[in-house]
């Protein structure tokens, strides 16, 4: 039935098309002729129509011209529409000095009749689109919220467009900081000013949104068109990255509140896809901890690449049914297998490794929260993070793996808890078997990952959700902060560009302040500190005020990738591994103190001592 419909329709185009032909030779013979046209003179057009007919509606179908749909008619439509017909004119011209009839038309017929034609063809079109979108979306008069574009760019085009069509939204108004594009008209929509006068303007057309796209600006631009918002007393909202609204993909479902991540000062990522392709694209890849908030957006980005199968592995049942529908409705196409099972369990992971014979292995499975780790929970750490990560190598090196990836932390560099030094000693784990391996060995470092599970994003949100007040441990905490696409993209690019043994050094951009990062949250949640506290508590155990992503006695050299640096770690001593599995394999189950005593011996740079505490000291507001 779709078939007949179609096939009628480009009937009924063709057969527009072919009037067009004949008012387009019509016109063009009037207006050449000046004056009526003789008898003689019809019946010559009339010939030359009858052999120009065909030709055009012919060259029409080979341009594709009936493939499109009038109601969606768009700029690659008429592209298509004046390409054949200029081509057509040639063919036409062509045929017709073959038959004889040529030199019966003069020059002036061939430049008038293409003009006329490629007018009525495209005209209709635009004429037909324009009456239906009036007909189903601008009958509505005074239906939709009113909102103010921030941004009189692509992107503000494109969603000016898409909001048209929206029954939720109705854009009253652009605004820009370009002078030459004032008072200029938008699809419709005039631009009235620069972005400082919303406040002006939100009060004048009734405006309580306001959404801002310009997604390729500066981050200080977008912290200083929040604040602008915020004294329009206006909810702020803006589009998705540059990359996703080229090709038109902006639309009105996309438009989402402002996040934290929008206000931090970080550059895109540029990916070496042909390299990604050729490490990734064919291959059995298998990530650990693939439930995690890491591990889980390493398993859709590499699911991108095509691999052979992608072999998941975690212990958490939920978290592997989660991401397992997730890759099965995103990536129906590739082979997933889900293996539950612990990192620590040597004949489980041999046994996975064993039936799927993964190329890569990406290592993200560890335990991370701090404070957890660090008291009552310190050998479980040890354990997971230490030997986990070496049953895991292990197998990779038995199973001829050709390529082991190591998820490690800033927290690794001159560690202060239990968690980091676990993690140091990780990557000292790979860097030993390194050099007994074909196996190639990459660790790469990174800082705090935004929205993952544990970070102070969640935890902020669900106190401002309550009212507050909103806990931050110390006024100078600082910490590095990368959004979870962002870090996964990383690791890839270190994993594609290792050659074994590297510890790579993610550039993290600028610290953030936590007590800032709390400000930004309660600002886009469209409150104040005085409705939201903000309370400092004092550090918790095995935290400190900054990271570090180098140790002191560690240098690094550049990489192709400017925002990968690789580290010059110390080497470990040979036969240091055996002294470390000993200790891992000890019968019994050390106190959290036999831990941290152990933990210093092999991690000399381990510090443990007294940390500067506040007892709920409610934070000065920043005014």
């Amino acid at each position: 039935m779709q078939s007949l419909r179609a096939d009628g329709r480009a009937f009924a185009a063709a057969l527009h098309d072919g009037i067009a032909v004949a008012l387009a030779g019509l016109l063009a013979a009037i207006l050449v002729a000046n004056q009526p046209l003789s008898s003689e003179a019809l019946d010559r057009l009339a010939t030359a129509l009858a052999v120009a007919l065909p030709l055009q509606i012919g060259v029409n179908l080979l341009f594709g011209v009936y493939q499109g749909i009038w109601r969606y008619t768009s700029l690659p439509d008429i592209q298509r529409v004046i390409f054949a017909v200029v081509s057509g004119t040639v063919v036409v011209s062509g045929a017709l000095s073959i038959v004889g009839l040529d030199p019966n038309l003069g020059h002036r017929e061939y430049v008038l009749y293409p003009v006329f034609l490629a007018m009525l063809m495209a005209g209709s079109r635009m004429a037909y689109r324009s009456f239906m979108e009036w007909s189903l979306y601008g009958r509505g008069g005074e239906v939709g919220l009113p909102v103010v574009v921030l941004g009189a760019g692509d992107a503000a085009v494109g969603l000016v467009k898409e909001l048209g069509r929206s029954q939720e939204w109705r854009v009253v108004g652009l605004l820009d900081d370009d002078t030459s594009k004032r008072g200029r008209l938008l699809q419709g929509v005039r631009v009235l000013g620069p972005v400082e006068d919303l406040p002006r303007f939100a009060q004048r057309l009734k405006v309580r949104h306001a959404i801002i796209a310009m997604p390729s600006v500066a981050y200080q631009v977008r912290r200083r068109v929040v604040e602008i918002c915020k004294q329009a007393r206006v909810s702020v909202m803006t589009v998705p990255t540059l990359n996703t609204v080229v090709g038109g993909k902006v639309t009105a479902a996309r438009v989402r509140k402002v996040a934290v991540e929008d206000l931090m000062k970080r550059d895109p990522v540029t990916l070496d896809d042909a390299g990604l392709h050729d490490l990734l694209s064919g291959q059995v890849v298998m990530v650990t901890g693939a439930g995690g908030s890491i591990g889980a957006e390493l398993c859709r980005q590499i699911a991108a690449f095509q691999p052979a199968m992608l072999v998941l592995f975690d212990q958490s049942e939920y978290a592997m049914y989660r991401i397992d529908e997730a890759l099965r409705e995103s990536f129906p196409e590739i082979p997933v297998v889900s293996a539950i099972g612990d990192v620590k369990n040597a004949k489980r992971v041999a046994q996975v490794m064993h039936q799927y014979s993964p190329a890569h292995v990406f290592h993200a499975a560890a335990y991370k929260h701090v404070p957890l780790m660090e008291e009552a929970n310190a050998w479980e750490a040890v354990q997971n993070n230490v030997l986990g990560t070496y049953v895991v190598a292990r197998a990779a090196i038995d199973f001829k793996v050709k390529k082991f990836v190591f998820v490690s932390t800033d927290k690794a560099v001159n560690p202060t808890n239990v968690m980091g030094a676990t993690k140091r000693l990780a990557e000292m784990v790979c860097q030993a078997l390194q050099t007994t391996s074909t196996t190639r060995f990459e660790m790469v470092r990174f800082g705090n990952v935004l929205g993952s599970a544990g970070s102070v994003i969640p935890k902020f949100q669900e106190q401002i959700d309550r009212g507050g007040p909103v806990t931050v441990t110390h006024p100078e905490m600082v910490r590095y902060f990368m959004s979870i696409p962002e870090a996964a993209q990383l690791v890839l690019q270190a994993g594609c560009m290792g050659l074994g043994g590297e510890i790579f050094v993610m550039d993290m951009g600028e610290p953030v302040k936590i007590v800032d990062l709390a400000r930004d949250m309660i600002r886009l949640s469209e409150l104040s500190e005085s409705e939201i506290r903000i309370v400092y508590t004092g550090l918790r155990p095995g935290e400190k005020l900054f990271e570090e992503l180098l140790a002191d006695d560690e240098h690094t050299r550049p990489t192709p990738h400017p925002k990968l640096r690789i580290a010059k770690a110390r080497e470990v001593a040979e036969g240091w591994l055996d002294g470390l599995l000993a200790w891992l394999n000890t019968d019994r189950v050390p106190t959290d103190s036999e831990v941290r005593r152990d933990l210093k011996r092999w991690v000399p740079e381990f510090q443990t001592g007294q940390r500067p505490r506040l007892k709920s000291v409610p934070a000065k507001s920043s005014g």
